[in-house]
């Protein structure tokens, strides 16, 4: 063997062990419980929180240096009410990095976490501090190889709705050893894998088991992140919809600096029970993006299906590409096919208008509305019943109301309607008909024409024989005028009818 190679080997040997023995008597001498106070009074001074650390700190040298650090909590901002709690914090770190200025952390493993977010009236939350950019300089480079969350619960708490949620069973694992190798520049990749279980104290039927995956690339200097190969699953249960089912998939890009966010290749799908009824929607976006004040997006699909024991419903909403700004988009073209089938009995609509938005807002409008409207069915005489409508609507997410006005024919009859809604969950309806003239028999069937008749000789009321007593279970009210009202061999004109909830 060459003497140099056999010295030098032989001075990596001493070396080594010196270092080993070194790291040795470090941690037989050296107790890092002794150093609480001064752990807690650092974090007191610098982040105005109380830390306490109930249970022992143990110090790791092979074969990465580490620390855990057992059953701690945390307090509020500047207040002794308690912030989080965790069983066990277990971090590790490279030491060849540091001399470089880069700490290059090697795991950060956390277990039995329980913390109380609030979001405050105001907009602020009780994190603010913890998550608030620091002005003085960062000393090093940060690298995060491997995450480990475990058996965390998150409290949930908006002052500003008075809901509360609750995130149990949530674990988190991120894992970079895999596709480090792939990394380009600064940039990090991440394989994410999100779990957790959620539930609204306001919707006690709300239960809800969340699966969360993708690719994370992240370049801190230049502040761009991806999320490719996005898979979301969800299955529970909300208010009124059981054996719920969402997935969805697609890729996301984020530039918070520039105020970006693309979203590619978006896919949703949901599926549920309400009663008998059996719940399917579809969305599809190939394409959406917000670019500072700028918003584009390709065509854009929704489709829904409601089938029922006795009948089908189904809809399908098209988009065309969606271009402009924050307050001030538009897209050329929004069509809506409605179709609902019971029996025999077939009712189509269409609907057609440009769209136009403002998403700082939430407001929505359709300026040219067109409808078309048909039915038919053995029970409809003559070719069934078919109407045409022109007008306009105007959705307003904030206030949560919906406003239409319409004109057009319905058959013979001239019809002019101001249509209304407030609320979203529980809507109140709201509208004024007037009707130049309107034969109630054209829409009965034959038969079925002799026992209105019969109904009107025996004193039933005109909001029976027209069948509106079915929206007394619905907040609904208005006024439809008619001019000429025939039906039941009885003409009547300047006809007035009030609908109270």
């Amino acid at each position: 063997m060459n003497p140099y190679l056999r010295y030098a080997l032989i001075v990596f040997a001493v070396v080594i062990t010196l270092l080993a023995g070194l790291m040795i008597y470090i941690a037989a001498i050296f107790d890092p419980n002794a150093y609480k106070p001064q752990i807690s009074q650092l974090v007191k001074e610098k982040k105005q929180r109380n830390l306490r650390l109930d249970g022992d700190i143990k110090l790791a040298f092979f074969p990465s240096l580490g620390a855990e650090v057992r059953n701690l909590s945390l307090s509020e901002y500047n207040s002794d009410k308690e912030f989080a709690t965790a069983e066990n914090i277990f971090v590790s770190l490279a030491l060849m990095p540091l001399l470089k200025k880069q700490l290059a952390i090697n795991e950060i493993a956390i277990s039995g976490l329980k913390a109380n977010l609030i979001r405050f009236k105001d907009g602020r939350t009780n994190i603010d501090d913890l998550i608030a950019r620091s002005e003085e300089p960062e000393q090093f480079k940060i690298d995060i190889d491997r995450v480990r969350v475990e058996k965390t619960l998150l409290a949930l708490h908006d002052e500003a709705s008075g809901e509360q949620y609750m995130l149990r069973d949530l674990n988190l694992r991120a894992d970079g050893s895999n596709a480090r190798s792939h990394s380009k520049g600064n940039s990090l990749q991440h394989k994410v894998e999100l779990a957790f279980r959620a539930s609204q104290a306001s919707q006690p039927g709300t239960d809800l088991v969340t699966r969360l995956g993708f690719e994370l690339v992240s370049d801190f200097e230049e502040q761009f992140y991806t999320l490719d190969g996005l898979n979301l699953e969800v299955n529970g249960a909300v208010a009124g919809i059981n054996n719920l089912v969402v997935r969805s998939k697609g890729d996301l890009s984020i530039k918070p600096a520039a105020d970006e966010f693309v979203a590619n290749k978006i896919t949703l799908g949901i599926t549920g029970t309400s009663g008998t009824n059996n719940l399917d929607i579809k969305f599809d976006a190939p394409r959406l993006s917000l670019a500072r004040e700028m918003v584009a997006g390709d065509k854009i699909t929704l489709t829904a299906k409601i089938t029922r024991p006795e009948g089908n419903a189904s809809g399908i909403l098209f988009l065309s590409g969606v271009a402009g700004t924050v307050t001030d988009f538009e897209s050329k073209a929004l069509t809506v096919e409605l179709e609902s089938k019971e029996g025999e009995l077939a009712v189509r609509a269409t609907l057609a208008s440009p769209l136009t938005g403002n998403l700082d807002t939430r407001q929505l409008k359709l300026p040219d509305l067109t409808a078309v409207i048909n039915a038919n069915g053995p029970e409809i005489p003559g070719n069934g019943i078919s109407g045409n409508l022109l007008g306009s609507a105007a959705i307003d997410g904030v206030s949560q109301n919906v406003q239409a006005n319409l004109t057009g024919k319905l058959m013979e009859s001239n019809v002019r309607a101001k249509l209304g809604a407030t609320g979203f969950v529980q809507p109140a309806f709201n509208f004024e008909v007037e009707i130049d003239q309107l034969d109630v028999d054209r829409f009965l069937p034959k038969q079925k024409q002799k026992k209105h008749a019969e109904k009107a000789e025996n004193g039933k009321t005109l909001e029976e024989s027209l069948g509106l007593s079915a929206l007394k279970d619905l907040k609904v009210r208005g006024t439809i005028r008619i001019g000429l009202l025939k039906g039941a061999n009885v003409t009547s004109s300047n006809v007035k009818l009030d609908i109270n909830p």
